[in-house]
């Protein structure tokens, strides 16, 4: 018997999946998940040491290709490289640690054999200036508050060191991780990079957006902070030098350090050289300190620009919010990674209108 068969027509839709697929589905996402979720949590402790170790290689892979078109061996041109940033960063510190101990020493000594440089010398003079009085009171008052103030900062100073103490096996480790993630970035980090892309669900156009935001905002960010504090230190070095302040060394390696903490930058370290010689009651050369600390100050809205030109279109408002929620998630390290993760979500957000047209989530009206 002739049946008649409809004819068979082409349907969009995704093919069925039958219940044991549906189960092997269902059992692979949830072992993916929790193997990813274990996995994270037990290198989250290392990830800050390796996203280090990827931005040495970023800032040094070009000087690794260099090398390695002239050796043809990949290998040693990536020991060459890490080796070098190691001592560019382990020679400069130990030569300040040296310096700065050896000033901090006779500035020391100094003020316990100069009764016009001692504690109580520059408390009596503060507490003799009016708005001082208007706020706190006699002089007697601003003694006490002044005391009660130098032994709590005392006493934090003392925890942190300590803390700094205690840490400094974990330090080294994550310094060591740091290093040798450099080196192995360096000669695999593209091949990392590629495998990492090709498994993202992600469009190809948004993969490389994304990619390219990340890597030229981390480059861009570290090179303009070091610009800026390396001159702001420089400034503060010279202007220390000029108006005889001592620890020059010291101030300048301060200033390099302060400078990269937003809105605070070098202002501590001119205060510092500022009350020494109201101490010693050069007026004149008090006013010149605060002159160049404010001009130090203020290099680095000049520096900055000048290492970007126009690498970054983050608005500066964005850009120190998330500096400081940086600092906050990470650390000193937030002072790059703030910034990188709001440019790969501003990045995502300008990217997302097209993506939505694309798979019928948006209207092409609503994309300009």
């Amino acid at each position: 018997m002739r049946q008649n068969l409809a004819p068979m027509t082409y349907s969009p839709e995704a093919p069925k999946t039958s219940a044991p697929g549906r189960t092997t589905l269902v059992t692979f996402l949830v072992l993916l998940g929790v193997a990813f979720v274990i996995t994270t949590r037990m290198v989250l402790p290392y990830l800050l040491a390796v996203v280090t170790g990827g931005i040495l290689a970023m800032l040094s892979y070009t000087l690794f290709k260099k090398l390695e078109h002239r050796t043809h061996r990949p290998k040693l041109s990536a020991t060459v490289v890490t080796l070098g940033i190691l001592l560019l960063v382990i020679i400069p510190l130990g030569l300040f640690l040296t310096v700065a101990v050896r000033q901090a020493i006779a500035l020391g000594q100094t003020l316990a054999s100069n009764e016009n440089l001692s504690f109580q010398s520059l408390v009596d003079r503060v507490g003799q200036w009016g708005p001082v009085q208007t706020l706190i009171g006699s002089p007697e008052n601003f003694d006490k508050q002044a005391r009660a103030g130098i032994q709590t900062a005392g006493k934090l100073l003392s925890a942190g060191l300590v803390g700094i103490a205690a840490n400094l096996p974990a330090l080294f480790l994550q310094l060591a991780l740091g290093f040798l993630s450099c080196f192995f970035l360096l000669l695999d980090g593209k091949r990392f990079l590629s495998w990492t892309r090709d498994r993202l669900p992600l469009d190809s156009e948004v993969r490389s957006r994304v990619a390219t935001t990340f890597s030229s905002t981390a480059v861009s960010t570290i090179w303009a902070t070091l610009a800026a504090a390396a001159a702001q230190a420089v400034l503060m070095f010279a202007s220390f030098l000029i108006l005889d302040v001592p620890v020059a060394f010291l101030a300048a390696g301060a200033t390099f350090i302060f400078a990269w903490i937003p809105i605070l930058g070098s202002a501590p370290v001119w205060i510092a050289g500022a009350m020494y010689l109201y101490i010693q009651g050069a007026m004149s050369k008090v006013v010149i300190m605060a002159i160049l600390g404010i001009i130090t100050g203020v290099v680095d809205n000049f520096v900055r620009p000048m290492v970007l030109k126009g690498k970054s279109e983050m608005h500066p408002l964005v850009s120190l919010v998330a500096i400081f929620g940086g600092l906050g998630m990470f650390g000193i390290l937030g002072i790059f990674m703030g910034p990188i993760l709001a440019a790969v979500l501003i990045t995502l957000l300008e990217v997302w209108p097209h993506v939505g047209q694309r798979y019928g989530l948006l209207r092409s009206e609503r994309i300009r």
